[in-house]
């Protein structure tokens, strides 16, 4: 049986971004409104979407780890209150009993 289960926090940077940009987990917001204390689903078994202001981004323009989305902006800018969404799916198999 293959199961999974979806995550997504929203965030939206009250100033500018440029270059290279840490934004701790606990600075979004989960589907329910609260602050994660880390992103779940991440790890073996799961892949991420990263969604600046609607648009799916390329997976070489940022790094996700369980405290932290790391993005590598470079010249580029992310205007303030841009709305910034990660998407963690996690998929799981179980063999049938």
């Amino acid at each position: 049986m293959v199961s999974s289960a979806v995550f997504r926090y929203f965030y939206a940077p009250p100033a500018d971004l440029t270059g290279t940009v840490d934004i701790a987990a606990n600075q979004f917001t989960d589907d329910e409104g609260n602050p994660p204390l880390a992103f779940a689903g991440t790890g073996a078994g799961s892949y991420a979407n990263l969604f600046i202001n609607g648009m799916l981004q390329e997976g070489r323009l940022y790094t996700l780890v369980p405290a932290a989305l790391t993005l590598e902006l470079g010249q580029d800018m992310i205007g303030a209150g841009t709305p910034i969404i990660v998407e963690n799916v996690l998929i799981s198999a179980q063999a049938a009993s």
